[in-house]
């Protein structure tokens, strides 16, 4: 019995490296390294915090985040990467922390700096307790 070998052409295996690589770093999500912060007790589940939160979020958030109905920008399509939708239900489970860490530092840190995020920082701007009011507002929204 004879065994035939298949030799692939150079630029056939170039085409499938290619495609390993792309398909391998699709599946790999970087995760940033953020502080992790102890959250104020009960700040999460308070009708009054999410309230101030929303407050805040209309003021400061919502041309980018929001809805059409709640405010949002025409531009805002337009950003790569996209402004998240806090009413996706994924973010129930995203860690408070990593929240008021993305809120506080924006796009002034790696992945977000290189990745071309427009998102500012928002702790020149806003106390510990706004961002936390914020954070409170945005999990609820997810709900």
């Amino acid at each position: 019995m004879r065994s035939t070998i298949f030799i692939m052409p150079a630029n056939m295996i170039w085409a499938f490296s290619l495609l390993f690589i792309f398909a391998l770093s699709a599946c790999q999500a970087e995760t940033p390294d953020y502080p992790e912060r102890e959250v104020p007790k009960g700040v999460l589940d308070d009708k009054e915090q999410q309230a101030a939160g929303q407050t805040l979020f209309s003021q400061k958030c919502a041309s980018c985040h929001g809805k059409p109905s709640e405010g949002r920008s025409a531009r805002a399509q337009f950003f790569e990467p996209p402004a998240a939708d806090f009413t996706e239900t994924h973010y129930r489970q995203v860690d408070p922390s990593y929240l008021f860490w993305r809120i506080e530092t924006g796009k002034t840190v790696e992945p977000y700096l290189s990745q071309g995020s427009v998102m500012p920082a928002w702790s020149p701007y806003l106390s510990s307790q706004q961002i936390w009011q914020l954070v409170a507002y945005l999990k609820s929204r997810s709900e």
